[in-house]
């Protein structure tokens, strides 16, 4: 279903989605152009861990929050951490 349309649907939830399709903008930002609707909810906490249960199940998945705008871009930003 495209981004556009689901936004509409849904403004003001909590929205999990997969079989993501993703245009590149630069060198770390991709706007989301549709997906499948995998959960829809009023709970942060719900689409939080559900979100993260399917990262570790491998999936590739994104969540947007409630007044996500019509242009969903995804920024990839490196983690960097302390070694010690």
């Amino acid at each position: 279903m495209k981004w556009s349309e689901i936004q509409k649907q849904y403004p003001d939830k909590f929205i999990l989605l997969g079989d993501i399709s993703e245009e590149k903008i630069s060198e770390t930002k991709s706007r989301v152009i549709e997906g499948k609707i995998l959960k829809i909810t009023d709970n942060a906490k719900e689409i939080r861990g559900d979100y993260q249960d399917c990262r570790k199940k491998g999936m590739n998945v994104v969540y947007s929050i409630p007044g996500t705008s019509d242009d969903f871009i995804i920024e990839n930003v490196v983690f960097m951490g302390i070694l010690r």
